[in-house]
């Protein structure tokens, strides 16, 4: 090891992702949160996705997956469809309005990684994502080992492959 830690950096940087996400919300006049985002992504991505699908694939607990998804039905961005096999299971989908707002969202998040790849090679962009790839899936491989967490394996096997 170096002696030279990453974790004040990524999390400097995420601040500053959500700082950026805020002050666009607003500006556009989105109703939506930035903590809304991820999980609204995945129903855009994967319509129809189940709540264990968002927290899977965001990496999100399901508690707050769950909390998330009924502010963005009350927003009425998202609507959710009852399991035909299974009535525990629920789909969730996004609404017209919720389709309304989907590429300015999309817009945004553009604009971000414009403002971050600055300066960069496409080739230093595709190594800063696969090193950080890989240390997520160190913090996957921890937390499944740790009796303590509740990590989706699959989640895990994915992000290997």
């Amino acid at each position: 090891m170096t002696g030279k830690f990453i974790n004040r950096t990524i999390s400097i940087l995420y601040r500053c992702n959500q700082r950026f996400f805020a002050q666009k919300l607003e500006n556009y006049s989105l109703p939506l949160e930035v903590g809304q985002i991820s999980s609204l992504m995945q129903v855009y991505q994967h319509p129809g996705i189940t709540q264990d699908g968002i927290s899977s694939n965001a990496g999100m607990d399901k508690g707050t997956v769950a909390h998330t998804v009924k502010q963005l039905e009350d927003a009425g961005l998202v609507f959710r469809q009852t399991d035909d096999k299974d009535r525990r299971v629920n789909h969730i989908f996004p609404t017209p309005k919720g389709l309304e707002i989907r590429e300015r969202l999309f817009q945004i998040i553009r604009e971000l990684h414009e403002i971050l790849y600055q300066g960069f090679e496409s080739s230093e962009i595709e190594e800063a994502i696969a090193l950080l790839e890989r240390m997520k899936n160190n913090m996957y491989c921890y937390f499944l080992r740790s009796s303590n967490y509740d990590v989706n394996y699959s989640e895990i096997k994915t992000g290997l492959e």
